[in-house]
């Protein structure tokens, strides 16, 4: 699919020049009429290009790129590609693309890497536009690679944090001990949030109890105090049943028993 957009920005879908469904894209460059391709709609980063005959193009970017300025590898980055037509320049030992040369880009999102394909050859006539403008697919495959909203996780997440505030008003623990800190670890391995580049939302349950160092019983104890009735638990494996704890370390409901005494 392609538009134009005001006569000077054409549309292409990302699909259309990148993935297994490419069906490429030819850009003309004309004469004092530069083109542009831009990424800023999809958001990516351009970390790397490479022209394969440079003889009748130049390239610059809106960023620093690997190969084509002094930059550390930190700060390497664009989201706009530049090309202007020259004068052809004989490159001892480069054949010339008698069919347009082939420009390849790569591109990173979080820890997602795409490439994408292009054809360049020299514009005739009139210049039809200024810009290639690299855009999102349909909306429903957008909606596919969005991230999975987990209710389960938020739920378990409200729920162990209502139980925590529970034994806090209570004075069954206080908010300065090494069992808040990792209670208050649970809940954000549980509850966070995925970035834009994974569809992954928190870890499961039983392994976020065990990176965070609670037992599972504590926190069955801490959800029901929340107001969970309806416990819901995943099968424990042998890796997960044993949790760090400290076996003098006092429960929310040890704590009720010592009161009473």
């Amino acid at each position: 699919m392609q538009t134009a957009t005001a006569g000077i920005v054409r549309q292409v879908q990302a699909s259309q020049v990148s993935g297994e469904k490419a069906t490429g894209q030819t850009v003309q460059v004309w004469a004092g009429h530069g083109v542009s391709i831009s990424f800023y709609r999809t958001e990516e980063v351009i970390k790397k290009i490479w022209l394969d005959d440079p003889s009748k193009f130049v390239i610059d970017v809106d960023g620093c790129l690997e190969g084509l300025g002094r930059c550390s590898k930190e700060e390497t980055g664009a989201g706009l590609i530049h090309l202007r037509r020259i004068e052809t320049v004989k490159i001892s030992g480069l054949p010339q693309a008698t069919y347009g040369t082939h420009l390849t880009v790569i591109t990173e999102s979080g820890s997602t890497k795409k490439s994408y394909h292009f054809r360049i050859v020299p514009g005739t006539g009139k210049p039809e536009y200024s810009q290639l403008e690299i855009i999102g697919d349909s909306s429903n495959d957008r909606e596919l690679r969005q991230p999975k909203v987990d209710y389960t996780a938020i739920s378990d997440s409200k729920y162990i944090a209502k139980g925590m505030q529970f034994a806090l008003d209570k004075q069954w623990i206080t908010s300065d001990t090494p069992l808040w800190e990792r209670l208050t670890k649970l809940v954000e391995l549980r509850s966070a949030e995925s970035s834009s580049a994974s569809l992954s939302l928190g870890e499961e349950l039983t392994i976020a109890a065990s990176n965070a160092g609670v037992s599972m019983k504590l926190v069955e104890k801490l959800m029901l105090m929340g107001g969970k009735r309806l416990l819901e638990m995943p099968p424990r494996s042998l890796n997960t049943q044993q949790v760090n704890t400290n076996n003098t370390q006092p429960t929310p409901f040890n704590l009720v028993v010592e009161k009473k005494r």
